[in-house]
């Protein structure tokens, strides 16, 4: 009984602390990123899952900067579209007072930008 009591505590005591999470999750970026809003929000996503070992205590995250490191490279074009090449950004993520920076590889194909965090 005092079993299961502790336990649900500890899911209880778990949510909550996730419920408290702020993860700024707006779009765009604030620097110089060249992703799309659709693409910047799902890399966000990841990357706040990705960055929290960082910051283990923090719950409070927010991309402060983005800059292009490596300018599209090997980049084709067909019929207006891109549908090869890669860039590189560093995204500098705000987490409770504490600087991250984050490099981030964006892969175009002919059917969508795939992009790879490097943590």
């Amino acid at each position: 009984m005092i079993k299961n009591i502790i336990k649900i505590l500890i899911i209880l005591l778990i949510s909550a602390q996730s419920s408290f999470a702020q993860y700024n999750m707006s779009t765009p970026l604030e620097g110089n990123s060249i992703a799309n809003d659709a693409l910047q929000f799902a890399v966000l996503k990841q990357l706040y899952k990705d960055i929290s070992p960082k910051a283990p205590a923090c719950f409070d995250y927010k991309v402060k900067n983005t800059q292009i490191i490596h300018f599209p490279y090997d980049v084709k074009k067909k019929n207006g579209k891109y549908i090869k090449g890669y860039w590189k950004e560093l995204w500098t993520v705000d987490c409770c007072g504490k600087k991250i920076q984050v490099p981030i590889t964006f892969y175009i194909s002919k059917k969508k930008t795939t992009y790879n965090i490097e943590l």
